[in-house]
């Protein structure tokens, strides 16, 4: 299955502060690179790393199998442990070489189609308020979900600017503490919704899986394992849809005690 480019914008995002990060796709999943240098293979949602003698002291401990079959194995890097992600890659890139340039090939320019991209709309020196991103996104499901998470858990969210060329441009993010209880990528028309959870997490959705719909169960059945856990990410369209988002994220935080 190949990588979802949400999940590569994610891991983007959290390089960003190093250097000039981007992404590509090839061969159906997608290579990271920090400052025009390859760093992170990400297959089948799994972001990995070579095993240089740079990162043994690291990475000691960390599973390791190969990206695809033939390949030699590498280390799997857990997106969310950012500390850690940041240092795998910074001490990648010092020892990675550039690439070498091939000669580019002429390409005659498409003519524009469509509404205006949502990163031109709003570019990185233009941050909107999430308003500005419910008035985008014209779906009242989007402010419904966002009244919910103000109500439910007392928080605010954080607007954030994903260089990432997969998912560029201004998302949301609710975290709770350190951890991200979801993330919300802006679509015209609708929005996406990123929630990970981990492996004990997916052993209890796994018992109430038959009470979820039949396309997210196979959403479900079709996303990998990531040691042991899932990272999902459902298109938001309609009612059932944003309400097994509220399930799942309330699968990774118990609401907040309203006073009395």
């Amino acid at each position: 299955m190949a990588s979802s480019p949400d999940l590569v914008s994610y891991i983007c995002e959290q390089l960003e502060g190093l250097g000039a990060v981007r992404s590509r796709k090839m061969f159906g999943e997608y290579m990271v690179y920090l400052n025009d240098k390859p760093v992170v293979i990400i297959c089948d949602d799994r972001p990995m790393v070579k095993m240089l003698p740079c990162l043994e002291t690291l990475l000691q401990g960390r599973p390791t199998e190969p990206p695809y079959k033939g390949a030699k194995d590498h280390y799997l890097l857990d997106p969310d442990d950012r500390d850690t992600l940041r240092e795998a890659v910074r001490l990648t890139e010092e020892v990675t070489p550039l690439p070498r340039k091939k000669a580019p090939k002429k390409k005659e320019t498409a003519p524009a189609e469509g509404p205006v991209p949502w990163d031109v709309a709003w570019p990185q020196h233009m941050e909107p308020s999430l308003s500005d991103i419910g008035a985008w996104v014209k779906d009242p499901l989007f402010k419904e979900l966002t009244a919910w998470m103000k109500e439910t858990y007392q928080l605010e969210p954080s607007i954030e600017f994903s260089r990432c060329s997969m998912d560029r441009g201004w998302n949301v993010k609710y975290k709770k503490g350190s951890r991200a209880l979801c993330a919300l990528y802006v679509r015209s028309g609708w929005f996406t919704a990123m929630v990970t959870l981990r492996a004990k997490e997916v052993a209890g959705l796994e018992t109430l899986l038959p009470t979820f719909s039949a396309a997210f169960q196979t959403l479900y059945e079709k996303t990998p394992l990531f040691n042991g856990g899932k990272w999902l990410v459902v298109d938001v369209k309609e009612p059932e849809q944003l309400e097994e988002v509220q399930r799942l994220i309330m699968m990774k935080a118990k609401p907040v005690k309203k006073e009395a």
